[in-house]
C-alpha cells in the first residue's frame, strides 16, 4: 500500500548565502488543511483496507503537525477474532458463606460509593459483608469477617502488575491491574506476542492492562479462572446483574516514527541568522514527514491495532482479527485519529466466563453507566486538530450502548454536543433521556489573545430513528444555557428529574435545575457560597451534602483554602431557593497551625472514598496530613523525621446539621521515624458493618466500635515492614554548613 500525501511548494533551490554557505531551501509548509466535523455517529468497518487507510492518514496528520508546530517553535511535543457483538440498534415496534440471616448490602454493611442504584463501580476495595477484599501494593487480601465488630486474614495472592481495582458478583472477583512493557520477562511468551525480539523491534505499547477473573467461593485459597491482557491503559470498569464492562485506551507504538526535528550539523553556531535557523528547520521537517511515510507504507495493519492476550498455563493465546474482517472497530465519521477505546465485557454469571471487545477509534474517553445504558464520551477532535483551526471549536462526542441484557454490549446511536464535560457526574441518564452538563468558550486555546468567554450549559437529548439509515441517533430535545459566564465545572449531581450544578471563579455558586419538563429545562434557583463544593451527594429530596474547599480569604469570601475540607449542608426543600444550612471544616489535627503541612482528604476528588451511611446518619471521610521534624545534634549531624497522621473522620449528618462525631487514628502504624513515604500510608476507604465502622489502609485494617469509638479488632498487613523502609539519614553538618542554609 502507498500512502499519498501532497506536500506542494517544496521543490527548488535558491543560491548559496556568501557568508555563511548555508544554501535555504524555499519551503511552504503553511498550507494547514481545514478540518470538517463530520458525524459523531459511529460506523462500523467492514473493509479492513478502508480502517488501514484512515489510521495510517491521521497518524500520518498528527505526527506532520507536531513537526510544522516545531518549525514554528510554537509549542513541541516531543487465532480467531474475540467475536463481536456491538450490533447496531435499530428501532422497533450470594454470599459465599451460608447464614441463617444473611447480610445485606444496603441495610446491613455499606458498599462502593456508586453513582447510581443497581451500577457497581470499580474499586480496589469490596465487601460482600461476609469478606473484605483490598488489592494494594501488588497483592489481593481477603480478610473474613465471622462477626461484625471481627476481622480475620484468610489469604495475600500476588497479582501481576499494579492491581488498582476489583469487580465482585458472588464467588466471582476480577481484579484489574495494570502491567508495564518492560516488566514482561523476555522469556515470557507474551513477550513475544507483544513484539520484543521480533521483526519489529520493540513494544507494541507500553501498558497493557490485565484481568485476572479469581473463584473465591475458598477464601483462603482463591483460584484463578482466567488471566486475559489487553493493550492498553484501564479506565475504569462497571458491574450490572453479573457483567463486568471495562474500559481501556490506547494507541500503538510505532517505532521510528518521527515527532521531532532533527537539527542539522551548525544549527545552533552563533553565525547563523534567524532566517537561515528556519530554513533548516523547514528542510529537516520535510525529511521527517518523507522518514513517516516510508514508515507507515511499511507496517501492517496489524501492527497498529490492539489486541487481547490470553494466558492458558504457560502459554499464551493472542486474539486477532481473521484475514479482512474488522467490523468490531468502529470510528465517528472523519475522526482521525490513532487511538482506540476498548470496551471489555465479562459474564461472570457463565460457566465459561465468555467475554468480548468492542473497539471505538476516538480520543480519551469518560465512563457513565446506569442499568440499562453505558454512555462513553470523548472530544470530537484531537488536540492537534485545533492548530491553525483556530474557528474549530470545542466538542464531544456521545456513544451510547445497550447494555440491559447481560454479556452483551449492543450500540445504540451517537450525538455531539458543544463544549468539554468535567467528569462521570456530568452524565446522567434517567427514563431514556440522556442529559450531560457541559462548559463551552475557548479556555483551553492558552495561545488565543481573546478567547471565547466561559458558559455552562444543561443539554437533553434521545435517541431519534433516522429516517434515511434507520439508525437511532442522539439527538437533542431540550436545554438551559447561560449557567454562570466566566466560570467552570467544579461538581456536577443529577437525581431522576433535578440537577445540581456548582461552578467556581471566585465565589461558589450552587444552581439548582428542573429537569421536569424535557424540553425546557430551567434554572430554579442559585445560591453563593464562599469556597467551591467538589462532590455533591444527595441525601433526600430536601437537602444534600457536599465537600470541597473552603474560602482562602474568610473576610471576602474569595479564593480557596487548600489546608481545609469543608462539607456544606444545603436545605433544597424550597428547589426555586436553596439555602445553606451549615458549612464545617474538618481537620485531623486540633492545631492545624503548629508546623503541620496542609491536610487532604481523597474524598475531595473520588467519590468512592466519601462513605454516608444512612441507616446511622454518619458521613465518613480520610483525612491526612503531615509534619517535618529536624534538629542537629551535639556533634553537628543533621537528623530528620516525619510525624504523620492518617485518621477517618466520623461526622454525624441530619437534615438540619453537622457534627463530627468521632475520629478512628491509622497514625500508629506509621509511627516510626522509618516511614517517609507518606503518600502511600494514609486511610484509603471504610465500610460501615453492623454497629462498627472498619478503616483501610496500606497498613492495615481497624474495627472500631460506633457505640463507644473503641478498637474491637484490627489486622496489621505483613508485606507493610518497616524495618526494611529506608527513610531517614543521618550527614554530617559543618558549621559552614548551618550557616548557609
Amino acid at each position: 500500500m502507498v500512502l499519498l500525501m501532497s506536500l506542494s511548494g517544496c521543490t527548488g533551490v535558491v543560491d548559496s548565502d556568501e557568508d555563511t554557505g548555508y544554501t535555504i531551501v524555499p519551503v511552504d509548509l503553511e498550507d494547514t488543511p481545514v478540518r470538517s466535523s463530520g458525524s459523531p455517529m459511529l460506523t462500523s468497518y467492514l473493509d479492513c483496507d478502508e480502517l488501514e487507510v484512515e489510521l495510517k492518514n491521521s497518524i500520518e496528520e498528527e505526527t506532520r503537525t507536531n513537526l510544522l508546530q516545531a518549525v514554528e517553535e510554537v509549542y513541541y511535543w516531543g487465532g480467531m477474532w474475540i467475536e463481536d457483538d456491538m450490533e447496531v440498534a435499530q428501532s422497533s415496534d450470594g454470599a459465599t458463606s451460608s447464614s441463617p440471616q444473611p447480610r445485606q448490602k444496603g441495610a446491613d454493611f455499606s458498599g462502593t460509593n456508586n453513582q447510581e442504584q443497581g451500577v457497581d463501580e470499580a474499586d480496589f476495595v469490596k465487601t460482600d459483608g461476609y469478606h473484605i477484599y483490598f488489592v494494594d501494593d501488588g497483592l489481593l487480601h481477603i480478610m473474613d469477617v465471622p462477626e461484625f465488630g471481627e476481622i480475620e486474614h484468610a489469604s495475600t495472592t500476588g497479582i501481576e502488575g499494579n492491581p488498582v481495582a476489583m469487580m465482585l458478583n458472588e464467588n466471582s472477583l476480577v481484579v484489574v491491574s495494570t502491567v508495564s512493557s518492560w516488566n514482561i520477562d523476555s522469556d515470557d511468551k507474551l513477550a513475544e506476542s507483544m513484539g520484543w525480539g521480533g521483526d519489529w523491534y520493540g513494544w507494541r505499547t507500553s501498558i497493557l492492562t490485565k484481568f485476572t477473573v479469581f473463584d473465591v467461593s475458598n477464601s483462603t485459597e482463591p483460584e484463578i479462572d482466567r488471566e486475559l491482557y489487553i493493550e492498553g491503559s484501564y479506565i475504569t470498569a462497571r458491574e450490572v446483574s453479573g457483567s463486568v464492562r471495562a474500559v481501556t485506551h490506547t494507541w500503538m507504538d510505532i517505532p521510528d516514527l518521527q515527532t521531532w526535528i532533527n537539527y542539522p550539523k551548525g544549527y545552533w553556531d552563533s553565525d547563523v541568522t534567524e532566517e537561515e535557523r528556519l530554513n533548516m528547520r523547514e528542510v529537516a521537517a520535510l525529511d521527517a514527514i518523507g522518514h513517516n511515510l516510508e514508515i507507515l507504507d511499511e507496517i501492517t495493519l496489524e501492527q497498529i491495532l490492539p489486541q487481547v492476550h490470553e494466558r492458558v498455563g504457560d502459554d499464551i493465546i493472542t486474539h486477532h482479527m481473521s484475514e479482512n474482517d474488522c467490523s468490531d472497530f468502529t470510528a465517528p465519521e472523519g475522526a482521525l485519529n490513532r487511538g482506540y477505546t476498548s470496551i471489555f465485557t465479562i459474564d461472570l454469571t457463565s460457566e465459561d466466563l465468555d467475554y468480548e471487545a468492542d473497539h471505538i477509534v476516538g480520543n480519551w474517553p469518560l465512563v457513565y453507566a446506569s442499568e440499562d445504558k453505558l454512555i462513553i464520551t470523548e472530544s470530537a477532535w484531537d488536540w492537534w486538530w485545533f492548530w491553525n483551526n483556530d474557528d474549530f471549536d470545542e466538542a464531544t462526542n456521545i456513544h451510547t450502548f445497550d447494555i440491559s441484557e447481560p454479556g452483551t454490549t449492543i450500540y445504540a446511536g451517537s450525538g455531539r454536543v458543544e463544549g468539554t464535560i468535567q467528569n462521570q457526574f456530568s452524565i446522567s441518564e434517567y427514563e431514556g433521556i440522556v442529559r450531560v452538563a457541559t462548559t463551552t468558550g475557548q479556555w483551553g486555546r492558552w495561545w488565543m489573545e481573546n478567547p471565547e468567554p466561559m458558559e455552562s450549559h444543561v443539554i437533553n437529548l434521545v435517541n431519534i430513528e433516522d429516517e434515511a439509515s434507520g439508525l437511532l441517533e442522539l439527538r437533542e430535545i431540550g436545554r438551559v444555557d447561560g449557567i454562570a459566564y466566566n466560570e467552570t465545572i467544579w461538581s456536577a449531581r443529577f437525581v431522576e428529574d433535578r440537577a445540581y450544578i456548582v461552578t467556581f471563579e471566585n465565589m461558589d455558586p450552587l444552581w439548582t435545575i428542573d429537569l421536569s419538563n424535557q424540553t425546557s429545562p430551567r434554572i430554579m434557583g442559585e445560591l453563593e457560597v464562599p469556597g467551591v463544593s467538589t462532590y455533591i451527594h444527595p441525601l433526600s429530596d430536601d437537602a444534600i451534602l457536599t465537600i470541597g474547599l473552603g474560602p482562602g480569604d474568610e473576610e471576602t469570601g474569595l479564593g480557596l483554602d487548600w489546608g481545609h475540607t469543608r462539607l456544606s449542608l444545603f436545605n433544597v426543600s424550597n428547589f426555586s431557593d436553596p439555602q445553606l444550612t451549615q458549612a464545617l471544616s474538618v481537620s485531623p489535627v486540633s492545631d492545624p497551625s503548629d508546623g503541620w503541612s496542609w491536610a487532604w482528604s481523597e474524598a475531595t476528588w473520588e467519590h468512592k472514598a466519601f462513605q454516608y451511611w444512612e441507616p446511622k446518619e454518619m458521613l465518613a471521610i480520610p483525612m491526612n496530613t503531615y509534619r517535618y521534624n529536624y534538629y542537629y545534634d551535639d556533634a553537628g549531624y543533621y537528623h530528620y523525621s516525619y510525624d504523620w497522621v492518617s485518621k477517618l473522620m466520623i461526622v454525624n449528618v441530619t437534615e438540619n446539621g453537622l457534627e463530627i462525631y468521632g475520629e478512628v487514628d491509622h497514625s500508629q502504624f506509621y509511627e516510626s521515624d522509618e516511614n517517609r513515604w507518606w503518600s502511600s500510608y494514609n486511610i484509603r476507604r471504610s465500610i460501615f458493618m453492623g454497629d462498627y465502622i472498619y478503616a483501610i489502609s496500606h497498613g492495615g485494617i481497624t474495627v472500631t466500635s460506633l457505640d463507644n469509638l473503641e478498637e474491637t479488632d484490627s489486622h496489621q498487613f505483613e508485606n507493610f515492614d518497616v524495618d526494611n523502609v529506608n527513610t531517614s539519614s543521618e550527614e554530617e553538618v559543618t558549621e559552614e554548613d548551618k550557616s548557609e542554609g
